[in-house]
């Protein structure tokens, strides 16, 4: 493979084609190991969008980045390139464990019409129980109504 880490550049192009151009030299080159290292670092191997994805992601920030890389050898390119990629996959995941929904209540389905013990200081529903609209019958909660009428009216004015 011909030196990826800086193609031969002619006196007419400017330095942001010259980037532009190295980019491209750099994708070309790259996108298939990238691919291939982003689809071994995901848990589900199938899932093929979010590996092209986080292959997109990763390119974005090489291209952001790419003034900055100081690489001289295609080994030193690919390293980089390779870097910014695991970097990529590992923030996905990062910002993927601290947004994961969880359940809020872990009790047991069995006793939630049931009341609570008072001495403890908790909640107690009402003797009614949880009042809910019904939705099939086309019957609707009155709150409800009175509360979208209201927000209706309020983007009118």
């Amino acid at each position: 493979m011909a030196n990826s880490a800086m193609p031969a550049a002619t006196a007419a192009m400017t330095p942001a084609q010259q980037l532009n151009e190295r980019f491209a030299t750099l994708y070309s080159a790259y996108l298939p190991r990238i691919t291939a290292l982003v689809a071994s670092r995901i848990y589900s191997a199938d899932d093929k969008h979010l590996t092209d994805d986080l292959t997109a992601e990763a390119f974005t920030q090489v291209w952001l980045h790419l003034h900055k890389c100081e690489a001289t050898t295609d080994a030193q390119t690919y390293g980089w390139v390779a870097t910014i990629a695991r970097r990529t996959v590992a923030g996905h995941f990062r910002v993927k464990k601290n947004t994961m929904e969880r359940p809020a209540d872990l009790g047991d389905w069995q006793y939630a019409n049931r009341p609570m013990d008072q001495a403890a200081g908790y909640y107690t529903p009402s003797e009614g129980g949880f009042r809910t609209a019904a939705i099939g019958n086309g019957d609707s909660d009155p709150d409800m109504d009175e509360a979208l009428r209201r927000a209706r009216q309020a983007v009118k004015r």
